[in-house]
C-alpha cells in the first residue's frame, strides 16, 4: 500500500497552485486560487488551520480556537452586527488567545481590564478604553464560554461545567449626562447639513460628508449610532406618506435595543433626498465603520466638548421630556421601554411633581 502523503501546495500545468491532500483513501486538490506563489503559501497555511480546526476536539482547548468557533457557528450570518465582534475578538485573543480554558483564573480578569484600561491592548490613538467597552468585552468572552458549554458543533467539543472560568468584567461606566445646548444644536445642524470635507488623502467630492449624513440623521431620528450606520436605502421608503425609516431590517430579530420604524421629518427629508441622490452603494453611510472619531473632529471644528455619538440620543430625549411630550412616545421613538425614559426623564418634563408645590 503507498504511503499517504501529507497536504501540500502544489501548481498544476497552467501555474495555479493547489492545495493537495487525501481523503477517504483518495487524492484530492483544492485551488488557492493563484499563481502567485507568495499569495498560494499563505493561502494554504489557511487552509491547513481551518482544516485543523475543523478536525480537533480537544478536552482543554485553546480560547482563541473557542473565539473562532463562536463566531464561526454563533455570530457570523445570525447577527447584523457581526462586523462589530472583529475588534472584540482581536482584543480578547492578544491577552487571552494562548492560554487553555483551564488556565484563566479571576486575576487573568483583573490583569485585562488593566492593560484595556491603559491602551497596552488595542484602543483608538493609544486611549485606554473605557469601563463599557471593558464589560462588552468580557461579557462576550462570557458568553463565548457559554456557547462552549451548550451549543458548540460537534457535541463531542462541549467543556464541561467545571472546566468554565470564572470572569469578572467591571462596573459599567457611568451614564454620559451631556445635554447639547439650543445653542450648540443648531450649530451642529446648520455645519452638518451643507458639510463637504475635502482634503489630503480624500478624493475630491461635492458629496455630502459620511459624518455630515450621520449628524443629520442622529439629530432627528434618535437612534443608536450601530442602527444608523448600517442603515441602508432599502430601509428607508420615501414614497410612502411623509416616509418611514424602518430602522430593523428585514430578516433581523429585535433585540432590547429596539430599532422603531420612524415617520421622517420635514428637516430631514430634503437631505435624505440629496443623501440618495448622491448614493454609492445601498448604505446610507457607504459602509458601516465607526464614526466616533469622526463627531470628535467636528467637535473640535465647531468648539464642543464632549459630543459623542450617543450625545445626540440624550439630548433629543432631554428636549423631548422638557417640551411635555408624552413619556411613552419618547420611549416607543427611541426604540427603549417606557421604565428605562421614566426613570432617566421624566423629572424634565413640566409637570413633574408640580402637583405638591404651591
Amino acid at each position: 500500500m503507498a504511503k499517504r502523503l501529507p497536504p501540500r501546495l502544489e501548481p498544476d500545468a497552467s501555474g495555479n497552485y493547489y492545495a493537495v491532500y487525501s481523503e477517504g483513501g483518495r487524492s484530492r486538490r483544492k485551488s488557492l486560487r493563484t499563481k502567485d506563489l507568495f499569495r498560494a503559501e499563505h493561502r494554504f497555511e489557511g487552509w491547513l488551520e481551518a482544516k485543523r480546526k475543523a478536525q480537533l476536539v480537544e478536552d482543554d482547548p485553546y480560547v482563541e480556537d473557542c473565539l473562532d468557533y463562536w463566531m464561526d457557528q454563533w455570530i457570523k450570518g445570525q447577527m447584523m452586527t457581526e462586523n462589530r465582534y472583529v475588534s472584540v475578538v482581536r482584543n480578547l485573543k492578544t491577552y487571552f488567545g494562548k492560554m487553555r480554558v483551564s488556565q484563566i483564573t479571576r486575576k487573568d480578569s483583573v490583569t485585562y481590564i488593566q492593560l484595556r484600561r491603559t491602551a497596552q491592548i488595542a484602543s483608538r490613538k493609544g486611549w485606554g478604553a473605557t469601563d463599557s467597552t471593558i464589560n462588552h468585552e468580557l461579557k462576550e468572552l462570557i458568553a463565548c464560554f457559554n456557547f462552549m458549554r451548550r451549543k458548540v458543533e460537534p457535541r463531542e467539543r462541549r467543556l464541561p461545567d467545571h472546566m468554565v472560568p470564572f470572569i469578572q468584567p467591571p462596573d459599567p461606566s457611568p451614564p454620559r449626562d451631556r445635554v447639547l445646548t439650543n445653542d450648540e444644536w443648531e450649530r451642529l445642524w446648520n455645519f452638518s447639513a451643507n458639510l463637504v470635507w475635502n482634503g489630503q488623502g480624500r478624493v475630491a467630492s461635492n458629496r455630502a460628508s459620511r459624518v455630515g449624513r450621520f449628524i443629520c440623521l442622529a439629530m432627528e431620528t434618535a437612534q443608536r449610532k450601530s442602527a444608523i450606520t448600517e442603515l441602508q436605502w432599502s430601509q428607508i421608503r420615501l414614497d410612502l406618506g411623509r416616509g418611514l425609516i424602518f430602522f430593523n431590517p428585514e430578516g433581523r430579530k429585535q433585540t432590547i435595543k429596539k430599532r422603531p420604524p420612524l415617520p421622517v421629518s420635514s428637516k430631514l427629508r430634503p437631505l435624505l433626498e440629496r443623501f440618495h441622490s448622491e448614493r454609492i452603494n445601498d448604505f446610507v453611510l457607504d459602509k458601516t465603520t465607526d464614526v466616533h472619531e469622526s463627531v470628535k473632529r467636528v467637535a473640535q471644528e465647531l468648539n464642543i466638548e464632549g459630543l459623542s455619538p450617543h450625545v445626540f440620543r440624550h439630548t433629543w430625549a432631554t428636549n423631548a421630556a422638557l417640551a411635555g411630550k408624552d413619556i411613552s412616545k419618547i420611549a416607543a421613538f427611541m426604540g427603549d421601554s417606557e421604565e428605562t425614559v421614566r426613570k432617566n426623564y421624566i423629572h424634565l418634563t413640566p409637570e413633574y411633581l408640580s402637583d405638591v408645590v404651591d
